[in-house]
């Protein structure tokens, strides 16, 4: 912080990636008091919306961004003083201050709990709206996936036993998805087919260590894709506990850039909205992408017998720079041996 009594509180950065920030609300006004830890205002990332808290004690003495103005991470937004400081000792600080006096400012965000945000209601006919931080991002992630030259492979898998396996657990008083069984389906299948676990940097192949998957979690106003991490190490339970953390935070507007950060293979799943397959686009920076549609009863040929079946369409989108198809197709067929053994992935 700089000085004693004067101090800056600036567009904090959440994560390497974050350039600017929209200040979406003031929280305090001109002239209210502070504590540490109070929250000042709120700020939109590409990923994320979060309260920024400070570290002193003091007067918020001059808003210099109002609401729903973009600034660049480490723009001065607000100048807190002791209220014996003048306007023009606080003039004179605004005048002379430079981003890189303020590191702890800039890092000072924390996750705010707030109430989930209000049902969105649809534009006026005829009127215009801008995009939000979160919509632009899309926009530039969805263009720079739609140039990565990626081919889909689609599996219709048995789900039967996994649904049996995820109606023991429930019934025992275990909290429990389908998705999470096939977060932990598709780790043991990335443990085995470490290509689609990589990714493409500067003509080199990187091959990471740890299987860090994300899973879309749709919002009102688009999408994040929280990062169940270290999935080589978690138990079934353990999947289960984490990715509902993840999606409660996503949901509520909390996900930090922490959660949003780090994955290395995603899943999208629109079975719950009766879609039965679909596939996804490539997330920059991946390899593939696992598209699940909804479990539905079909009719299939077992020992000669017309049977009803519960069956489930997955679709990996896989960028051809890093695998080919037949490996795409294993790795797929890994999957379905997975989830048809389901009992399994207790293990």
């Amino acid at each position: 912080m700089s000085g004693t009594s004067i101090h800056g509180l600036t567009m904090p950065k959440w994560g390497l990636a974050m350039g600017e920030g929209t200040v979406v609300e003031w929280l305090v006004a001109e002239g209210g008091e502070v504590t540490p830890d109070t929250e000042v205002l709120e700020v939109e990332s590409e990923k994320s919306t979060q309260a920024v808290e400070v570290p002193v004690h003091g007067v918020l003495r001059r808003i210099l961004v109002p609401a729903g103005e973009v600034a660049p991470v480490g723009t001065l937004l607000a100048v807190i003083a002791d209220p014996g400081v003048s306007d023009g000792e606080i003039d004179t600080f605004i005048a002379q201050f430079t981003s890189d006096e303020e590191p702890e400012a800039a890092e000072s965000g924390q996750a705010a709990e707030q109430e989930p945000p209000p049902e969105a209601q649809p534009p006026a006919a005829g009127t215009s709206v801008p995009l939000t931080a979160m919509r632009a991002a899309i926009a530039r992630t969805v263009t720079a996936g739609w140039t990565i030259p990626q081919f889909p492979v689609t599996v219709a898998i048995d789900m039967g036993n996994a649904e049996q396996l995820y109606r023991e657990i429930r019934d025992a008083g275990g909290q429990l998805s389908l998705n999470d069984l096939i977060i932990k389906a598709a780790a043991v299948a990335l443990r085995k087919f470490p290509m689609v676990n990589a990714a493409l940097a500067d003509n080199q192949y990187l091959m990471h260590p740890e299987i860090n998957i994300s899973i879309a979690v749709g919002l009102e106003d688009g999408l994040v894709m929280p990062v169940v991490k270290g999935c080589q190490d978690l138990k079934l339970e353990e999947v289960a506990a984490r990715s509902r953390e993840l999606i409660d935070r996503a949901k509520s507007g909390r996900a930090s850039e922490e959660d949003l950060a780090g994955g290395n293979f995603a899943i999208s799943n629109l079975g719950m909205f009766g879609v039965e397959a679909f596939a996804a686009l490539v997330p920059p920076g991946l390899a593939a992408i696992l598209a699940v549609g909804a479990v539905q009863d079909e009719a299939v040929v077992k020992d000669g017998q017309v049977v009803v079946a519960r069956r489930m369409r997955a679709t990996l989108s896989a960028d051809h720079r890093i695998v080919d198809g037949v490996y795409s197709a294993r790795f797929m067929a890994e999957l379905k041996v997975t989830l048809e053994a389901a009992q399994l992935l207790e293990a």
